[in-house]
């Protein structure tokens, strides 16, 4: 009997030998876009994303955000929505802190983005821990385990514990900003990293929810690129990394990180970490490294999942230009194993469609285990 892309793909990071790649693709942003527009291609108007990956051949990449959900205690948070803006403020006993995020499906992504982050000046640090020690984790499970039965055997669900962010890239992205990020760390070091712990804290609370979840694979940080992340990637990410890594396979879970950056700086530190899959992979020519080098720089150990960069499926690129690259690809990381196709890290919402049930029909011809071409 034939494996599911589910069989499949979990076999693939458990390092058992398959006799063909597995495919993981994910489709969201280009759902997500012609759904809001209605462009969807006639014979797909009405189905879910799940059925057209069935229909294209391919094993289905799904993203759900957590499966715990933060409440509040001792503090007022009042939600404002006013689309496509929504402004948080949380009012506690030491002081009003407040961001404004930006949601808005309709041109794909599917997560928030803070317009205003929470953190404005040095008077909010002690108003921003109390907000995090005053924060429960509760179980999400019932939706969660709903688009899980959805998708069935035909792919993988791809969520987290409590967040698609580790606690430092939280503090980063979302909390500080970037930017900021580094002026805080330079010049308040001690109030930075009291925040990384208490973002921790919370983080460890909901792993200890999330572990009850029958979840296989747990997403632990995403978006990185060696151009912000390196100066602290060892420092802050590898321990935090390392204990989770222990704490979740000790409970007979897999762990992943969404790597869909630029990773030349970041591949080596990512052999310390202890993660079983990069995950959203993407090569050159969308960044400066080859699958080759991958392969190389994360070793025999790590599962790569991904491949083909986005805008390898846009129109600019030939359909001879991509079966070029899609075997190329195949060669690049032969023998194949630890090594699930997919994108790096979207099908864009002007990619071809067509292209992704091409990539099916390509390893059915070129992707049989040990890779030989």
């Amino acid at each position: 009997m034939a494996m599911t892309h589910k069989q499949q793909i979990l076999a693939a990071v458990r390092g058992e030998h398959l006799d063909k790649l597995p495919y993981g693709a994910r489709i969201d942003v280009w759902y997500n876009y012609h759904s809001a527009h209605g462009t969807l291609p006639d014979k797909y108007k009405g189905w879910s994303q799940t059925d057209i990956l069935r229909d294209l051949g391919a094993g289905a990449q799904m993203r759900f955000f957590a499966v715990t959900r933060e409440e509040y205690r001792d503090m007022e948070v009042v939600e404002t929505n006013n689309p496509p803006y929504i402004t948080t403020e949380y009012h506690t006993p030491i002081g009003t802190v407040a961001k404004k995020e930006l949601f808005d499906t309709s041109e794909g992504p599917w997560i928030k983005y803070e317009m205003e982050k929470i953190f404005k000046s040095e008077k909010d640090y002690p108003v921003i821990k109390y907000v995090m020690e005053h924060t429960e984790a509760v179980e999400n499970f019932e939706p969660y385990s709903k688009l899980r039965e959805e998708v069935g055997e035909d792919g993988m669900v791809m969520t987290a514990a409590g967040g698609l962010w580790s606690p430092v890239q939280r503090v980063m992205r979302e909390i500080i900003g970037y930017e900021e990020f580094f002026y805080e760390l330079a010049d308040r070091p001690a109030r930075v990293e009291e925040m990384i712990e208490v973002v921790k804290d919370l983080e460890r609370r909901k792993l200890q929810v999330g572990i009850e979840c029958d979840l296989e694979i747990f997403n632990i940080c995403a978006n990185w690129s060696d151009d912000i992340q390196t100066p602290v990637f060892r420092k802050y990410f590898v321990p935090w990394f390392q204990e989770v890594c222990e704490f979740l396979h000790s409970h007979g879970r897999l762990v992943m990180a969404h790597t869909d950056g630029e990773m030349r700086r970041l591949n080596p530190m990512f052999r310390e970490t202890s993660i079983d899959i990069a995950e959203a992979i993407t090569p050159a020519p969308q960044t400066l490294v080859s699958m080759k080098e991958f392969r190389e720089q994360l070793g025999d150990e790590a599962t790569i999942w991904g491949g083909i960069p986005s805008i390898l499926f846009e129109p600019m690129y030939s359909d001879e230009d991509f079966d070029a690259f899609v075997r190329n690809m195949f060669k690049e990381m032969a023998p194949g194993y630890r090594f699930i196709v997919g994108m790096g890290d979207n099908l864009p919402f002007d990619g071809d469609i067509n292209r992704v049930g091409r990539v099916a029909e390509l390893i059915d011809k070129h992707g049989r285990l040990p890779v030989q071409i």
